[in-house]
């Protein structure tokens, strides 16, 4: 667990660690007297709850006017994590309207949280909650932008900066483009102007007539990884997929064939390897000793043994053990760690540009592995359907379609249900009339036990498509019990 004081590390600096870091888990604050819990999974904000009533699902729909508070009461449980699955059960509304309200509760919640100037933030290290218990919000980027925006105490502000004379450039291992994420044209111009390196001050010394505009914007791309403060040590630069390794990938699962499944584990492991750092690549945590990184290493040797792998894929496992003792040597050398803590957190910047093109490059991988995944997943290669569809969406989040058929994918592995559910929902988190994944989710649902939960996904569908047959059949068989 990780523990931070508010006054000196601000709300913005603690989330955009969450956020570029990708972190699951939940993060506590505390301002007496109020406790509130956020729940992170892969750094996207899914859930808050709150010790202030006020705060609660129920209280916000009864101010909405959507429910009635004797309404509201039925929705309650001891369990505050439960509150989004017994709104979705309760079926009051469309499933869009049912995730804006949702998203907007979650805002209401999250936003006042930057403004704050003290108290204490906890985060912990966890599993993921389960999948119908979290809100899909649209962009988590999107809503600590408009966080950092909100923020009026110039005390926070300031503190968020950080240290003035510090170097900042664009970054360049970020999630989004600047692009992608909300500004408005003015956020957009002073976020675009930093092309080189350059401190703070110099670089906010520009903006004199709307300094606290230029401020904000600053606080923002760090959080989202935009800018970054800059390393002067080299760093090994991180070799881009294009098309043609594409093409060798499914040449190399073709000639493998689904059966050989611990092959393609560890093909797949090795093309992850790029863009994993040295704590992912031995499977510890960060704050982990040195005999658990040494045991790491001899673990994931273990599994990596060349001789124990077909000569076809003698190539990728070697790889593997190459980045594996690159990695112990480093993480178990105690000055050498600490230098490269550091330069995860400070990496040097490069052009619009070639981001431009990396962005482009990503899309059309991303519809290739969509196709081919769609021909594999027919023969029944799901395994390898799978690998090609977790790039898609890694490069594609908002491919509703690829998320249905990784969701579908999933399902065929019963160890692999609950990582099934949350590929549906985030389908239907894109495209909340997605019937398919309605009925999908539905029946995954019904056969893990989780009757009322089904039912009201078929009602959703029903609300779509009033004559969908399957819903109604569905439906019906709830009825005869």
């Amino acid at each position: 667990m990780s523990l931070e004081r508010i006054e000196i590390t601000p709300f913005a600096v603690i989330v955009g660690d969450l956020l570029q870091e990708r972190r699951t888990g939940y993060l506590t604050i505390i301002r007496s007297p109020l406790r509130k819990v956020l729940y992170w999974t892969q750094g996207e904000l899914v859930l808050i709850t709150s010790s202030a009533p006020e705060d609660s699902l129920g209280d916000f729909l009864v101010r909405r006017g959507i429910v009635t508070a004797d309404r509201a009461s039925q929705m309650l449980s001891d369990d505050p994590t439960n509150a989004v699955a017994k709104f979705h059960e309760a079926g009051l509304l469309e499933l869009a309207w049912r995730q804006t309200l949702l998203r907007e509760w979650i805002a209401a919640q999250f936003i006042p949280l930057f403004s704050i100037d003290e108290g204490t933030a906890a985060f912990t290290e966890d599993r993921a909650i389960e999948p119908e218990k979290r809100v899909f919000l649209q962009s988590t980027a999107a809503l600590v932008i408009e966080g950092i925006r909100s923020i009026s105490n110039g005390l926070v502000l300031r503190r968020s900066l950080g240290d003035l004379t510090r170097e900042i450039a664009p970054g360049r291992e970020a999630r989004y483009s600047i692009d992608n994420i909300p500004l408005t044209e003015g956020e957009r111009r002073i976020g675009d102007s930093l092309t080189e390196r350059q401190t703070i001050e110099k670089f906010l010394k520009q903006f004199s007539t709307e300094s606290v505009t230029a401020a904000k914007v600053v606080i923002a791309m760090m959080a989202v990884g935009l800018f970054t403060t800059v390393d002067y040590s080299t760093a090994a630069p991180i070799p881009e997929m294009n098309a043609d390794d594409m093409q060798r990938d499914l040449e190399l699962l073709a000639a493998i064939g689904s059966s050989d499944q611990r092959s393609l584990r560890a093909v797949a492991f090795s093309r992850q390897l790029a863009s994993m750092d040295h704590y992912q690549v031995l499977d510890v945590p960060r704050n982990s000793t040195r005999a658990q990184v040494i045991t790491g290493a001899e673990d994931m040797k273990k599994r990596y043994d060349p001789t124990t792998y077909p000569p076809i894929v003698r190539e990728p496992v070697q790889v593997i053990n190459r980045r594996i003792d690159e990695a112990v040597g480093i993480l178990k050398d105690n000055v050498r760690r600490q230098a490269y803590d550091k330069l995860l957190h400070q990496r040097t910047g490069r052009g619009g540009a070639e981001e431009l093109q990396k962005r482009v490059t990503q899309r059309a991988i991303a519809e290739q592995n969509f196709a081919k995944a769609k021909e594999l997943s027919i023969v029944g290669d799901y395994y390898g359907a799978i690998v090609l569809l977790k790039q898609a969406v890694e490069f594609e989040p908002d491919h509703a379609q690829a998320w249905y058929i990784l969701g579908q994918c999933q399902e065929r592995n019963p160890k692999w249900r609950r990582d099934a559910a949350e590929s549906y929902q985030r389908s239907l988190s894109v495209d909340p009339n997605n019937v398919d994944a309605l009925i999908s989710l539905g029946d995954l649902y019904k056969s893990e036990g989780l009757g009322s939960r089904a039912q009201s996904c078929y009602e959703d569908v029903i609300k779509i498509q009033p004559e969908n047959q399957q819903a109604k059949s569905r439906l019906q068989g709830f009825k005869k019990r």
